[in-house]
């Protein structure tokens, strides 16, 4: 039996580009756009019609895809992906594209998301005696796709109708691209294009770059296939679509368009309500940059108090939040935000996150204000309590690490040494996010089949 715990799932952000000269190019600046993603390992593959060519590696975008590199992906179809490790994994079999060079053809697989039965299936082939290098899902992809019969395509739609949970990929052949999302739409994907090129990426802000106007989302349980004989599209499954909430709260850019609704405004909203239930007072409103900075300047401006810069962040560190390791997350944060002695000396603060998870960083922020010689810090989170794992491939602490599973509020607050903390409620919560939007890791209530993990929840 394999231990689950040595299972790897990673958050990621992917991009596919079809019919540009020099696709690989495209796919880097694409990536770019989407690094907050994840900031472990990048990979990019690319086709020039006969060979399949793959690149990746351990660290940023600019370090490991260099203009070398990218000379030598050639090709009108590319795919790459930009990777969050977890559990302390940073090995480079782990890194995609996940490649295969088979008797008819060579192709390439990026994902994102988790496939909440891969133990079984994985379990099952290795009885079978496949042998996997690796432990990511897109090897596992390669290998389901392998072992089925018919077309390519056919074997395409018989690995999704076989895998579970929220898992969306792209796939490259020599003359293909296949765009899958996932049943439930739980990853965001999108699709626009650029005279006759198709860009496919996590996210809209991935479009600017590359002056290419938005198209439609991909829709969940969608495959679309580009060739040289144009664009096809196919539904695989109709389930109830239920897009993770927390792109709108953490994951997403803030110019990022995610249900027709823009990012910056939905996390505007977030801050307007946490505001309507404030009963404490306070001198100013800081936020922990970049994602809480649009709910802290709403949360300020219905106040009616000032808001201001205390924390500044180190933009060459990456976040702390994509480290694989907690001691690795406690030393990148150390370094990696600093307090404004001159605006927090002798103020009693509002310091609004986006959310907490484990509370290791809430803790340090307020030591850190505290030590710049901030008279109060009342913390504020523009989101509800975490207090479910997530299945669906984002942030896969467990639950017993989760700090709003195993406090209450009033135990959090001697736990972070502040004065005060409040959540925004998860009804004034719902009020802003799509009806469709997946709250799994606020109420428990999953979009999809735990398969694997099922009983794995406390409630």
């Amino acid at each position: 039996m394999l231990d689950q715990t040595k299972i790897v799932q990673d958050s990621s952000g992917i991009v596919g580009v079809f019919e540009q000269k020099h696709a690989a190019q495209s796919v880097y600046y694409a990536l770019h756009a989407i690094q907050h993603r994840g900031q472990d390992a990048i990979g990019i593959a690319s086709s020039d019609g006969q060979n399949v060519t793959c690149r990746k590696g351990l660290g940023l975008l600019s370090e490991i895809a260099t203009s070398e590199i990218l000379d030598t992906l050639q090709g009108h179809i590319s795919i790459g992906q930009v990777r969050m490790a977890t559990f302390g994994d940073m090995r480079l079999e782990n890194v995609q594209p996940s490649t295969v060079r088979a008797h008819q053809g060579s192709f390439a697989v990026v994902s994102t998301g988790m496939i909440t039965n891969a133990i079984s299936l994985r379990e099952q082939m290795e009885d079978e005696g496949l042998i996997f290098q690796g432990t990511s899902d897109s090897e596992l992809l390669c290998h389901l796709i392998q072992r089925f019969k018919g077309s390519f395509e056919a074997k395409i739609m018989q690995t999704y109708q076989a895998i579970e949970g929220a898992c969306s990929f792209m796939i490259a052949t020599k003359d293909c691209l296949f765009v899958v999302r996932d049943r439930h739409g739980v990853h965001s994907l999108f699709m626009g294009s650029n005279d006759k090129t198709y860009i496919f990426s996590s996210e809209t802000c991935s479009f600017g770059l590359l002056n290419a106007k938005v198209i439609r989302e991909v829709e969940p349980g969608e495959m679309i296939r580009l060739d040289d004989r144009g664009i096809h599209t196919k539904l695989l499954s109709q389930d109830q679509k239920a897009v993770c909430a927390m792109e709108y709260v953490y994951f997403s850019r803030v110019d990022s368009i995610i249900n027709q609704v823009n990012v910056h405004e939905m996390r505007k909203k977030f801050g307007y309500y946490l505001a309507k239930k404030e009963t404490m007072k306070a001198d100013i409103v800081i936020s922990v940059p970049d994602s809480a900075n649009s709910a802290a300047a709403s949360f300020a401006q219905t106040l009616g108090i000032p808001y201001e810069v205390g924390l500044i962040k180190n933009r060459y560190i990456g976040s702390t939040f994509v480290r694989p390791t907690q001691e690795q997350r406690k030393q990148g944060m150390r370094v990696r935000l600093n307090a404004i002695s001159s605006v927090v000396k002798g103020k009693s603060v509002f310091l609004v996150d986006d959310s907490i998870v484990m509370g290791s960083t809430a803790r340090r922020l307020s030591q850190l204000l505290k030590e710049a010689g901030a008279k109060e810090v009342h913390m504020r989170v523009a989101s509800p309590k975490i207090q479910f794992p997530c299945f669906c491939g984002y942030e896969r602490t467990e639950q017993d690490k989760l700090v709003a599973f195993n406090y209450s509020v009033e135990e959090m607050v001697e736990l972070f040494h502040i004065e005060s903390l409040r959540f925004l409620d998860i009804e004034d919560f719902k009020k802003c996010v799509p009806e469709t939007s997946c709250l799994a890791c606020f109420d428990g209530n999953y979009p999809i089949d735990l398969a694997d993990y099922a009983g794995k929840v406390k409630k």
